[in-house]
């Protein structure tokens, strides 16, 4: 199934991309995602992550259905 993964700031840089499909199998879970994101871009495992599905914060357990949009951002902080 395709999942779309948005990237912001940081994340962006590290992986040189806006947005990226990924063909991923039934019944995966957002950590098994971040996994797969840690193995092919190591560079991330040197920041913090902050992951919503679907526009919403999600635990790292969440199931991720086909169509499904994961975002994965550094925390932001502003004043």
């Amino acid at each position: 199934m395709k999942v779309e993964v948005k990237f912001f700031a940081r994340c962006r840089e590290i992986v040189g991309e806006k947005i990226k499909e990924l063909e991923v199998e039934e019944g995966v879970k957002i950590q098994d995602i971040i996994d797969l994101l840690l193995t092919t871009y190591p560079e991330l495992k040197k920041e913090k992550l902050i992951i919503s599905l679907n526009h919403k914060y999600a635990p790292l357990n969440a199931n991720v259905k086909a169509n499904d949009e994961v975002a994965v951002f550094p925390p932001v902080s502003g004043g």
